[in-house]
């Protein structure tokens, strides 16, 4: 852990919350209704060889409409993507997943994965496909340049939540554990409760989020519990205190 989070522990409402939860009801079952028509549209409009599925509620595939996509269909060779480009079809599976997802901090938005400044005659999605391949084949993030200013791979259209969510989704090494999910309402809420760094998600280093996965992992190890529920309760506990703003009441997440 960095040296400037030495004693900084986790909330005892965080440590109840998150032992009284199960990993894979709440963190793998966590679904989202996505608009399919929407997003294939979408990708169909942008030339892509892609399609996204998702599931009723008797948990059958469905290819139209609106339909739920859990986290756990966020990894590779999912069944509910149809691609010629298996990594390029998981990357907008998660954006569909993060953007309809209630209780997180995100607009759909369609990402725009091609690179413009590339050769004529060249593919213009290369520079987002080697990226993505390299992640899943190694399990890791390509090595660059570190004096650039990110540390961050260039990923054209993609920005750091996004690509954290393809991460976790991957399976991606991060901080001696797996990558996680990074919200701005998980950050706010750490921000908060006392974390010294910059709150905005968008403007994160590697660096930045190389330490935000290691205050995770450390707390989930003091909570004895998983780093994605640190990460839940974190997003939950901001969206409680935006209703208990609008709403004049309190909403602690409760332990149920």
């Amino acid at each position: 852990m960095e040296i400037e989070d030495d004693g900084f522990e986790p909330p005892a409402a965080c440590v109840q919350w998150c032992q009284v939860r199960s990993y894979d009801l709440h963190v793998l079952d966590d679904g989202a209704t996505v608009d399919l028509d929407w997003w294939n549209s979408h990708l169909r409009d942008a030339k892509h060889e892609i399609r996204l599925q998702g599931r009723n509620d008797d948990g059958k595939i469905v290819t139209a409409g609106f339909a739920t996509v859990q986290r756990n269909d966020l990894r590779p060779n999912t069944e509910l993507v149809v691609a010629d480009h298996d990594a390029l079809g998981l990357l907008f599976l998660c954006a569909a997943w993060q953007s309809a997802h209630r209780g997180r901090r995100f607009k759909r938005r369609f990402p725009d994965v091609f690179n413009t400044q590339v050769p004529d005659g060249e593919d213009p999605l290369r520079t987002i496909k080697s990226v993505l391949d390299y992640c899943l084949k190694t399990r890791t993030l390509p090595a660059i340049h570190r004096d650039t200013w990110s540390g961050w791979p260039m990923t054209p259209g993609v920005g750091v939540s996004l690509i954290a969510a393809f991460m976790w989704a991957a399976g991606v090494s991060e901080a001696g554990s797996r990558a996680q999910l990074i919200d701005q309402f998980g950050v706010s809420t750490l921000i908060h409760e006392g974390w010294l760094e910059d709150p905005s998600v968008s403007s994160f280093t590697l660096r930045r989020y190389h330490r935000y996965n290691q205050l995770l992992n450390a707390w989930a190890t003091t909570a004895q519990t998983r780093p994605e529920l640190i990460e839940m309760w974190l997003v939950k506990r901001w969206n409680a205190r935006l209703l208990e703003a609008h709403h004049g009441t309190r909403a602690m997440p409760t332990l149920f």
